[in-house]
């Protein structure tokens, strides 16, 4: 006998000795006498999960979160919390349903979305060829198990080993696929592995290609493993299933050992013919352009000599210019001081003679002879001459 304590948000279960169940919803207090107390476990979903519950009569649904429960063994068989489906975009799944007269529906959900499916509901799981995580070149069945589908383009590599030409070299050719489902309908009706139909008609064309040439030709046409139109059963096979191969880019071969050692000989030798035939070209180049850059110098020369021979006579002439210039300057300007010199002379003369003529006159008027004052002014003869004679 004793009392236990149902606290606030909590639930419990009592069960007597006749197994018969009583749910206590807290808070409460209850006395126990000959029986068994068993608090329930709580489970709690977020917005982005759902609880999956089981009732004891086998019926399974699912409660989207956000949401609780208590797990009361009196009612159901299990309550577990799940994530909700995220989907990305360019993201899909397939969801099935079982309807209730035993048919089943299916229905195909694009992201981006967050799915809770229903309790009837399961997801398409594909397998499909999968990269050998050893050979990245080797698709490997069943590798690949997912239920959320990328739309978008992808690629893988693969090689095609044991191709056999027409003179019985056996190859291994080596390309990249770049493919993307366009139409998931006719995909999920046609094929349930669309990788493994892509490598069985990619082998097939390029089987169908390389036993048609001899090894000399195929390595002289590897080019064309590159174009979409060496691959026609891959396109047949391609628009049957909802996929589309946008492009195959070939990636090199394989041969034997021997066969290699040769080839790479071959491709050695060619190479180094390649490069000498290179070599002597651009000593031929390298030649002209000398003999090009003297021309171009001997002519930039003389045109250089002749553009100095005409500075200096453009020079000589503008000096003599100048030069005659000056001195016509400065007999101009002679003149021009002699014409200035012989006037001011002239007036000055005729200044003087019409002073000392005007002095004259005065003199006459005062009744002065001007006759012999004029003569009065004039130097008197010399009284002797004195001769001088050498012997």
């Amino acid at each position: 006998m004793k009392f236990k304590t149902v606290r606030e948000g909590q639930q419990a279960v009592i069960l007597n000795h006749l197994g018969e169940g009583e749910l206590v919803v807290g808070p409460k207090r209850v006395f126990l006498f000959r029986k068994r107390f068993s608090l329930l476990t709580h489970y709690s979903a977020a917005s982005d999960e759902y609880l999956a519950v089981q009732e004891k009569d086998g019926t399974v649904y699912h409660k989207p979160g956000p949401c609780e429960l208590f797990n009361n063994p009196l009612l159901y068989e299990y309550v577990r919390v799940q994530k909700a489906i995220r989907l990305d975009a360019h993201i899909l799944i397939v969801i099935y349903k079982r309807l209730s007269n035993g048919n089943v529906e299916r229905r195909i959900v694009e992201g981006p979305a967050v799915v809770i499916p229903e309790a009837e509901e399961w997801l398409h799981e594909f397998v499909w060829h999968g990269t050998d995580p050893v050979n990245k070149a080797r698709m490997v069945p069943g590798q690949r198990r997912f239920t959320q589908l990328a739309v978008i383009p992808d690629h893988f590599y693969y090689n095609v080993r044991e191709v056999r030409t027409n003179d019985d070299t056996m190859i291994t050719v080596k390309v990249m696929v770049f493919y993307v489902v366009v139409e998931i309908l006719k995909m999920l009706d046609t094929t349930h592995d669309p990788i493994a139909d892509i490598i069985n008609a990619l082998c097939a064309d390029v089987i169908s290609f390389v036993s048609k040439l001899s090894y000399v030709q195929f390595v002289e046409e590897t080019a064309k493993l590159s174009s979409m139109d060496t691959y026609p059963h891959l396109k047949q096979r391609m628009e049957r299933i909802g996929v589309r191969v946008d492009k195959v880019v070939y990636r090199g071969y394989h041969a034997s050992d021997q066969m290699q050692e040769m080839q790479n000989s071959a491709i050695e030798s060619r190479t180094r013919l390649r490069l000498q035939g290179e070599m002597e070209e651009m000593q031929q180049n390298l030649t002209n352009l000398k003999l090009n850059k003297e021309e171009a110098r001997a002519g930039l020369k003389k045109q250089m000599e002749a553009g100095r021979w005409q500075h200096k006579q453009r020079t000589e002439q503008m000096k003599q210019q100048h030069d005659l210039e000056q001195q016509q300057l400065q007999h101009t300007q002679r003149l021009e001081l002699r014409s200035l010199d012989t006037a001011a002379r002239l007036k000055r003369e005729k200044e003087e003679d019409e002073r000392k003529l005007d002095f004259l006159t005065r003199l006459s008027e005062l009744d002065v002879n001007v006759t012999e004052y004029l003569v009065s002014q004039q130097d008197p003869p010399p009284a002797k001459q004195i001769q001088f004679t050498t012997v």
